[in-house]
């Protein structure tokens, strides 16, 4: 059997935030092998929008600070701190990554240390080839994430509405174009992020969990004290042991499984040591993103099987905002939806039902049935459409222009 890979669990104590980084970076290896004196180095942290560091929304530009000032200690030829935020999909979410460097702290922290802070959703960029992709067959990666020998992932963490979590393989994303970054979602996410990290895996990971955020990251009542900073070389296995850390199951995280079958692994606990702290003594439970999403639609009674994954759950909340953006969330109302296996005896059905997702194919028979791994948002909404007697051409075209609104009105952040 492989060799378990290694995940450190560091309190931050009195002694502070760079001793306790120091620490986690220590106790999982260090970053000796990995930076020699002829290698680009790229620190990237989650700046998505322009947020004060200790929110947990973003990064903690002190994480940050420590990461690099480690990194800068070893006398590597380069050293860059960078970011592209946010390109936005479903929600009004396009933000300035410019502002997102100075309202984090971010750009004071690298002026300190003389490190350069670069845009990433305005470098020059590259198109690149994926091997047995997913859904991606090119993806396009900004050209000085391409340059560097060692990629450092600094994710801070949180839930995430579509992919149930996002931790240091979907932080990943910033280093795409903003147009590209759309291009994920819809692809399909959970498939585009596994793609994406074929590609460009970071090749250490120093997790900021200082605090995090859970459901829809409203502040200051969605943030979640931990004060706690991991660390590993391996991002499969720190993201594994994240996800626990928020009381949710690797199992039903998708892109984590994607890519660990893509690496002959498993993401799962079994296969990780972790040092420092206890993992148990610190889990906390988060609330989803599409936990608080779905206690909004009342009158939807959402039934899970035991399968049920970020898949399906991330594609039918696209759907099912869409048909509110759209106005028609009344004709929702007593429309069942069925995601993942169930024993088929134990559930009951409304007349107006709708099954989706290849895990459910053996109950297709109790409604209307939307095939795939998962089904696209559009084949969602044109299947609940159907059963709800709604126009599911003018819902997809309300929403394509939502989106095309979106772009427009932020392109500038977007394009070079």
């Amino acid at each position: 059997m492989a060799a378990k890979k290694v995940v450190s669990l560091v309190k931050v104590d009195k002694s502070g935030i760079e001793f306790a980084v120091r620490k986690a970076i220590g106790l999982a290896g260090g970053l000796q092998e990995k930076i020699k004196a002829d290698s680009r180095v790229l620190v990237k942290p989650n700046l998505c929008w322009p947020e004060p560091s200790g929110t947990g929304i973003i990064t903690d530009c002190r994480v940050t600070e420590a990461v690099t000032k480690i990194v800068l200690e070893l006398s590597p030829k380069s050293v860059l701190i960078g970011e592209g935020s946010s390109a936005g999909y479903d929600f009004d979410s396009s933000k300035s990554t410019g502002e997102a460097f100075q309202v984090s702290g971010t750009a004071d922290i690298a002026r300190k240390l003389g490190v350069e802070i670069r845009n990433l959703n305005r470098d020059a960029f590259e198109e690149v080839t994926v091997v047995n992709p997913y859904v991606m067959d090119k993806v396009r990666i900004a050209k000085s994430v391409l340059e560097s020998a060692v990629i450092i992932s600094v994710p801070v963490l949180k839930t995430h509405l579509r992919t149930l979590v996002t931790l240091s393989l979907k932080n990943m994303k910033g280093v795409m174009p903003g147009v590209e970054k759309r291009k994920s979602h819809r692809l399909g996410l959970d498939k585009a992020i596994a793609d994406l990290n074929s590609v460009v895996m970071p090749d250490y990971v120093v997790l900021d969990a200082l605090a995090g955020m859970q459901g829809l990251w409203e502040y200051p009542q969605d943030r979640v004290e931990l004060g706690l900073i991991l660390a590993g070389q391996d991002p499969i296995a720190v993201d594994t042991v994240g996800t626990c850390l928020m009381g949710f199951d690797p199992a039903q995280v998708m892109h984590l499984q994607y890519l660990a079958v893509r690496q002959g692994t498993k993401a799962d606990l079994s296969r990780v040591e972790v040092v420092g702290e206890s993992l148990e003594a610190n889990r906390k439970r988060f609330r989803s993103g599409y936990g608080v999403v779905k206690s909004r639609y009342s009158g939807v009674n959402i039934i899970e099987g035991e399968s049920a994954c970020t898949g399906c759950t991330g594609e039918l909340m696209g759907a099912l905002l869409a048909i509110k953006k759209a106005g028609y969330d009344h004709a929702l109302s007593g429309l069942t939806v069925i995601i993942g296996n169930h024993d088929p005896d134990k559930i009951v059905v409304s007349a107006r039902t709708v099954v989706f997702g290849k895990c459910a194919k053996n109950l297709a028979h109790l409604g209307s049935h939307s095939k795939g791994c998962p089904p696209t948002s559009d084949d969602m909404i044109r299947t609940i459409c159907e059963v709800c007697s709604v126009d599911a051409n003018l819902v997809i075209k309300a929403r394509n222009q939502d989106r095309q609104r979106r772009w427009e009105e932020t392109r500038s952040l977007l394009e070079r």
